[in-house]
């Protein structure tokens, strides 16, 4: 039975190429999120976080919301969304302002100024921003001020970056969504929000890059000195490699991804020469036996494909020297055997498993790199109006459409 209580529930939902994942949550009297259930359902209708079939789409959204629904045994009437792809941007921005504030004292007022002075970039017609992050606040020329409201001085300035998205890509997110008779609150930067279930803050003042390989896409984000500096996409990811096995072994994809799961490693050094496995047989064709060491072979080449780009992608950054906690790892790809040992190799710093915690209720079930933005975009949402993290941007297109674009919704379908 689905109680309608939904004052203390926040939920987040991660609409990837391969899954639709629905975190539900509840904020208790001391505004502590305890994990309630989580609902996933196959996704269809979405490649490189793009709708490219709005029905199929819709109704893996809407099973993922029953299933969570049921788990939690509460009714879900909005959700915080992330949001990927190729399409998104982002650009380095800086904003001055005088203080105002009496006696010079810096408040909420003079950060939210310094921050819309800072966004006031200009864009084409088809993009918007999403979120403004930011980097460094300066004190009447004194940087490397992270937090600076309470301070005193005549002139506040901020260097941000400026998350952008595709206009269109992102009202097909959220009119699916809408769609599925679900309102959204607010739309995420999938890596922030994978950062936040996994990341620690030691290791952002370090340095440290969080890796996402999902089944469409790479993303990449590069954290420093406690902040987002720089945030990245790849249009290759774990299907690429499904569909290699698929062309190599000419088998079905279902069969590529099956065996890619159950026998694949990234590392054909790992694999033992002889070392064999059975493919049963199917449309006629009798089973055959397979060595492991070909199937890794083949899964090597693109996976070592994916780490050479992120690392070219960090090596043109200011940071590719200020990783000192290393790589954090997410995604389904993440826990094939030898992903973090082939990372290791080529990107020469320490890899670890990002699993996403801290949170009552996620038990052992959910404790995947697979949860990673679900559970992040949850614990996103309890973090909102803290200034230097991670804005939305409330003046946005975005924003705006989230809480009309409902009614416009029911109105027509």
């Amino acid at each position: 039975m689905l109680h309608k209580k939904t004052k203390d529930i926040v939920v987040g939902l991660d609409a990837g190429t391969n899954k639709i994942c629905t975190v539900v949550s509840e904020r208790d009297s001391d505004g502590i999120l305890h994990i309630l259930g989580i609902g996933h359902a196959p996704s269809q209708g979405l490649r490189k976080g793009l709708v490219i079939n709005a029905e199929k789409t819709v109704e893996a959204i809407k099973k993922s919301i029953i299933q969570a629904e049921e788990i939690a045994g509460v009714e879900i009437n909005s959700v915080f969304a992330g949001i990927a792809g190729g399409h998104i941007q982002s650009i380095k921005s800086h904003g001055v302002v005088p203080i105002s504030g009496d006696g010079g004292e810096i408040t909420e007022i003079d950060i939210r100024k310094v921050l819309d002075a800072a966004k006031a970039v200009s864009l084409p017609i088809e993009r918007e921003i999403i979120h403004v992050i930011a980097q460094e606040y300066s004190v009447d020329g004194q940087g490397g001020i992270m937090s600076p409201r309470g301070m005193f001085g005549t002139r506040l300035e901020v260097a941000v970056n400026v998350v952008t998205a595709s206009v269109s890509s992102a009202q097909n997110i959220i009119k699916s969504i809408n769609r599925a008779n679900i309102d959204v609150e607010s739309i995420v930067l999938q890596p922030i929000a994978s950062s936040m279930a996994t990341l620690t803050q030691e290791e952002k003042e370090s340095g440290v890059v969080l890796i996402d390989i999902g089944g469409g896409t790479t993303d990449f984000a590069v954290f420093a000195d406690g902040s987002l500096r720089h945030s990245g996409v790849i249009a290759i990811g774990g299907d690429h490699v499904t569909n290699d096995i698929k062309i190599r072994f000419n088998i079905p994809a279902t069969r590529a991804e099956d065996v890619k799961i159950k026998f694949g490693c990234a590392l054909s050094s790992m694999v033992n020469e002889n070392e064999e496995f059975i493919l049963p047989g199917m449309f006629g064709y009798p089973a055959r036996s397979m060595l492991r060491k070909d199937l890794s072979e083949v899964i090597e080449a693109r996976m070592s494909e994916i780490f050479e780009i992120v690392k070219h992608e960090i090596d043109k950054t200011n940071y590719s020297n200020q990783i000192g906690a290393g790589i954090v790892m997410t995604g389904g790809a993440s826990l094939m055997l030898g992903t973090l040992e082939m990372a290791n190799s080529i990107m020469h710093v320490p890899v670890r498993l990002g699993i996403p915690s801290g949170l009552p209720g996620l038990n052992e079930d959910y404790q995947s790199p697979i949860y990673s933005t679900g559970v992040g975009l949850v614990l996103f949402a309890s973090q909102q109006g803290e200034y230097g993290h991670y804005m939305v941007d409330d003046d946005s297109f975005f924003y705006k459409v989230v809480h009309s674009m409902r009614e416009m919704v029911k109105k027509y379908f």
